[in-house]
């Protein structure tokens, strides 16, 4: 009877040590698909974006390091070795882990070693959840109703062409001399039935004098209506020399305004550095350029198409995230002669004559003067234009404080105007408050201060912005 119990102990055990065995494989698989499964989406965004996205994209296109895309499939060391490799790469690697040295040896000559981050085994649950399963965010051009975009095309003024203009008169000219044709034939056919004399012969030139003196009045007042319009089209013409409103010159590479400062809300002052300390607002250069654009590598709207000739400039390769440095392809994916390492032509718009000076500073930090008083709402714009003066008078409402005018954009009669509308305030120190100084410390400079107060504010044009040599030199 000894033989069965320990026959069911034996059996008992086994079936013990089984379910042990069952149940510690079930619960190192728990642990195996933990790190990748189970983890917080919507927690795991918010930590991949404060400590991932600077490097890392969750697709497989290379940031500023290799995209995430698939690393679960791809990871080929434990899930403490990826915990400890985000923690402190440079300790993972120490551990002789032959994955991640595969790692550095693959990506740490290119990319640098990867920033330890402060992250919990748990934290790392979660970012491993939302890799695997990133929001899918589709991207249209212009989905933003808040910064609509104003193409550089201007449409033309509805004026009468002279091309036709020209071609209905040759037309109806044409007409006159076969009617007078036909008339001078039909005369002479009724005389010559009639037996009277036919008419003598005459050139155009003397049928037509013959019928203006014939005509005096009616070709008096012809005349005097060609003389009116040929004057009025030719101060027009005059009128409009250096007017050039509208103006949006073909630039090398198609930069829209209206994504980079209203959507993505860059300053005007991050490209054009200089405008408030320099005569000057300055014209990016390509590194700027790159300090976005070595990350973003497709525009909304056009693609990689135009971001590539920032590349090519540059001499970027967007496939490794790496510059050229000249000496042979260097492993790069693209030809070495992809990158003309030429810098970008840019086509200036507002260009003042040689003899005007203006100062951005001068205009910007002394003045106050909004950049829309006279570039208009380029935040609206595709390329670069010269706004018409009544598209910026329109932008009164959404930008307070705007000077309305009336003289087209960029013209001597605009600069004027607005010297004589700009106020100044006096008692905000610094040149204004010398000139205020002066003014009261002498009898004369008491009356012209009186005279200049007594419409309550004293302008640009009373402290000498109408003065020549102010603006020519």
């Amino acid at each position: 009877m000894q033989k069965p119990t320990n026959r069911r102990k034996r059996m008992m055990r086994f079936i013990a040590l089984a379910s042990f065995a069952l149940l510690t494989l079930k619960f190192s698989t728990v642990s195996a698909q933990s790190i990748w499964e189970g983890g917080s989406i919507e927690n795991g965004q918010s930590l991949f974006n404060a400590n991932c996205a600077s490097c890392h994209k969750v697709t497989d296109e290379v940031l500023a390091a290799p995209g995430l895309a698939g690393i679960a499939e791809r990871w080929g060391s434990s899930d403490e070795m990826l915990v400890k490799w985000i923690q402190n790469p440079q300790k993972a690697a120490e551990s002789g882990d032959p994955y991640v040295k595969s790692l550095v040896d693959r990506y740490v000559a290119n990319y640098g070693w990867m920033t330890a981050q402060a992250v919990s085994s748990d934290d790392v649950k979660d970012i491993m959840a939302y890799v695997a399963n990133p929001p899918n965010v589709e991207v249209t051009a212009n989905n933003n109703d808040a910064c609509p975009t104003i193409d550089n095309a201007v449409e033309a003024e509805e004026e009468p062409n002279m091309l036709w203009f020209l071609m209905l008169l040759v037309m109806f000219t044409i007409i006159a001399l076969s009617a007078s044709g036909v008339k001078r034939s039909l005369s002479d056919l009724i005389a010559e039935k009639s037996g009277e004399e036919l008419l003598p012969d005459s050139s155009y030139l003397d049928r037509f004098k013959s019928w203006a003196w014939n005509n005096l009045v009616f070709v008096s007042l012809i005349g005097l209506f060609f003389v009116a319009f040929g004057a009025t089209k030719g101060y027009q013409a005059l009128m409009e020399i250096g007017v050039y409103e509208g103006y949006s010159p073909e630039q090398p590479i198609k930069f829209i305004h209206s994504v980079h400062a209203c959507e993505n809300e860059v300053d005007c002052n991050y490209c054009h550095s200089s405008a408030n300390d320099s005569k000057h607002a300055g014209i990016p250069s390509t590194n700027v350029c790159m300090n976005c654009h070595k990350a973003i590598k497709k525009g909304k709207i056009n693609g990689e198409e135009e971001i590539a000739k920032i590349y090519a400039a540059i001499g970027f390769d967007p496939a490794t995230s790496t510059y050229i440095d000249g000496e042979g392809n260097n492993g790069h994916s693209l030809p070495q002669d992809s990158y003309n390492g030429e810098p970008i032509k840019w086509n200036k718009v507002h260009n003042l004559p040689d003899h005007v000076y203006f100062s951005h500073q001068q205009h910007v930090v002394v003045g106050g003067i909004q950049c829309q008083n006279c570039h208009g709402d380029v935040a609206t714009y595709s390329v670069g234009r010269i706004a018409p003066v009544e598209e910026i008078n329109g932008l009164v409402d959404k930008f307070p404080g705007l000077i309305e005018l009336s003289k087209p954009t960029l013209t001597m009669g605009w600069c004027i105007e607005c010297h004589n509308k700009a106020e100044i305030d006096m008692a905000d120190g610094g040149y204004y408050m010398e000139m205020h100084d002066r003014l009261k410390d002498n009898d004369r400079g008491n009356e012209e201060l009186r005279r200049f107060l007594e419409d309550d504010k004293i302008t640009v044009k009373e402290m000498g912005g109408w003065e020549c040599s102010k603006c020519h030199y």
